[in-house]
């Protein structure tokens, strides 16, 4: 069967990958003119094993009205007087009570395991230069009372099998000494060691050239879909912007926010908006963390990717395509300066950056055939864990078509 693949960033050459490794004839497309250009280009890095954690949860209702009123600089909520925004709002809404949050937590994080196996897979069978590397995370906790409350988070993570270990300030420093230096507050921290990270963009790369010289894997960049053609109530080619349209059997979706583009022809597109996130990346310096770090009052994740320190973080509920805001980089960096002084100033080089996730009012990512077109998949949606969960939704995928 011939499928096209429609975005390449780590979704996607995922997505890719595990197709053409069951038999099937790939070509990956995308509006760039390379793979791993788009949200995937300068992410968190962290490949977040045991912290699929749903976005809609208790907590972040307790600070809705912080955030509706711009007092929570990580959170930003844009309303606008827009259906697909309003309906998704109120189901994002509904999957704030703890059972539910707990439910797609659950989920995400079986979904989570399955991707750490099949990147184990993958390894074994090719070599891939993208950093990676078994680093370990501190989750820092700002005071006693936010420590506790992850307390029965960690032991529900425990029975699931995810190594997690409990830790106060000096026994964190212990595990990463430049803690010593960290100038934000540390009231303990939660520790997981198999949790690992890897450069998202290189990994785009290095795999969509190892399943072209392996499966002969197709690819066509730099062009853009603007939609699909279909026969008898089936999809019978991709159809593009600029050149002539593309004959396949089916057809998978992994195009991050811009699967909205192609709203009309799949509903699904309506339950996903984007949440807009930052990073700066600069040289690593000695002193600076190896072990990955996320703060969990300025919602800041730290991360060494070989010879780079990144920071990223920021979430913006906004409107699809405004672009970089100078003044939300601005907190970032400035937040992540303040924290660790010595990473951020004076670099030789650095690197900006913002990406739109895609995300569902669940956060559990859409895998399943369109109900619009007959051989059209969505495989999106996974907002700020796209990275995590890329190759266990690319086996789901593999599964459903095969």
């Amino acid at each position: 069967m011939h499928i096209a693949v429609i975005g390449a960033g780590v979704v996607g050459v995922s997505s890719a990958y595990l197709l053409a490794r069951t038999g099937h004839r790939v070509t990956l497309i995308d509006a760039e003119a390379e793979p791993g250009r788009g949200v995937s280009a300068a992410n968190a890095a962290q490949l977040s094993w045991a912290y699929g954690d749903a976005m809609a949860s208790p907590a972040f209702l307790k600070h809705l009205p912080a955030i509706l009123a711009h007092r929570d600089p990580a959170f930003r909520v844009r309303l606008r007087l827009d259906p697909d925004f309003l309906l998704w709002g109120l189901r994002f809404l509904a999957n704030t009570p703890s059972r539910r949050w707990w439910k797609n937590t659950s989920e995400i994080l079986r979904l989570a395991d399955e991707s750490r196996r099949e990147l184990a897979l993958l390894l074994a069978e090719a070599d891939l230069a993208f950093d990676y590397r078994v680093a370990g995370k501190l989750h820092l906790y700002p005071d006693a009372a936010s420590l506790s409350a992850a307390l029965p988070v960690v032991e529900r993570k425990r029975r699931l099998g995810f190594d997690q270990r409990v830790l106060s300030r000096s026994e964190a420093e212990e595990v990463e000494p430049a803690l010593k230096a960290y100038q934000g507050e540390i009231a303990g921290a939660v520790y997981t060691p198999d949790d690992a990270l890897g450069d998202a963009a290189a990994f785009c790369r290095q795999l969509t050239h190892a399943i072209a010289l392996r499966y002969a894997v197709s690819t066509c960049f730099g062009r853009r879909v603007a939609g699909f053609e279909q026969h008898a109530g089936r999809l019978s080619a991709v159809r593009f912007s600029d050149c002539d349209p593309l004959p396949v059997d089916a057809a998978v979706v992994t195009a991050g926010p811009l699967i909205r583009t192609l709203a009309a022809a799949l509903p699904e597109a309506r339950g996903i908006q984007p949440v807009v996130g930052y990073s700066l990346t600069v040289p690593w310096r000695e002193g600076a963390p190896r072990v990955s770090l996320t703060d969990v009052k300025r919602k800041l994740a730290f991360a060494a990717i070989g010879e780079r320190f990144r920071v990223a973080g920021l979430a913006d509920i906004k409107t699809s395509g405004s672009g970089f805001a100078p003044d939300r980089f601005a907190v970032l960096r400035e937040t992540a300066s303040a924290v660790l002084p010595g990473c951020f100033g004076q670099a030789e080089w650095e690197r900006h950056w913002s990406g739109e996730r895609p995300m569902t009012p669940s956060s559990q990512p859409i895998i399943a055939p369109s109900r619009n077109i007959r051989g059209v998949y969505v495989n999106a949606g996974h907002g700020m864990l796209g990275w995590t969960l890329a190759l266990g939704s690319a086996r789901r995928l593999a599964n459903m078509l095969t």
